[in-house]
């Protein structure tokens, strides 16, 4: 069952490696869709209603829209784009997996995390050049690791980062 965070400005639909997101803007509906494989947005309002998001939501009833997207039948008007595979030292802890997008003011951003105990331990690539990594390891959110590696901030290397992971099995 999805976990659903409603606003005046749009929906977002989540499970721990998927993400579906409308925004209302004046022009029209937006959206983003990200699971383990691909990310899409819309480049131009698509066709849905407030209608049918109301009904996902209280019911799981899925639009037509969502429906297509799940099967990877993308819109036309969409930037589609290949996620790079699950990151590897945190694949054996079943991470959850979040993208942060272009127009939220980040250059496309896939981020696989896990939080245990109130610890974060993310890994942010971009998309588009998946060689360009930040690991983090903390207390916040899990885009602390996109943000430092949008702003060329100090990440943790990879074997810091296996360092600290270690710490969990003991």
């Amino acid at each position: 069952m999805y976990t659903v965070k409603k606003s005046k400005s749009g929906y977002i639909f989540d499970l721990p490696r998927e993400r579906i997101a409308f925004m209302f803007l004046k022009d029209g509906t937006y959206m983003m869709f990200h699971d383990e494989d691909f990310l899409c947005y819309s480049m131009k309002p698509v066709e849905i209603s407030l209608e049918e998001l109301e009904r996902f939501e209280k019911t799981g009833e899925m639009p037509e829209l969502v429906k297509r997207l799940k099967v990877h039948e993308f819109p036309e008007n969409c930037i589609v784009k290949k996620l790079p595979p699950i990151d590897e030292d945190l694949k054996p802890y079943s991470p959850s997996r979040k993208c942060v997008v272009i127009f939220t003011g980040f250059q496309d951003t896939v981020i696989d995390y896990i939080e245990p105990d109130g610890i974060t331990y993310a890994v942010a690539r971009l998309v588009d050049k998946p060689e360009k990594v930040c690991r983090f390891v903390g207390k916040g959110n899990y885009k602390i690791a996109a943000v430092k590696l949008k702003r060329n901030e100090k990440c943790l290397g990879r074997e810091e980062f296996l360092k600290e992971l270690k710490k969990l099995k003991e």
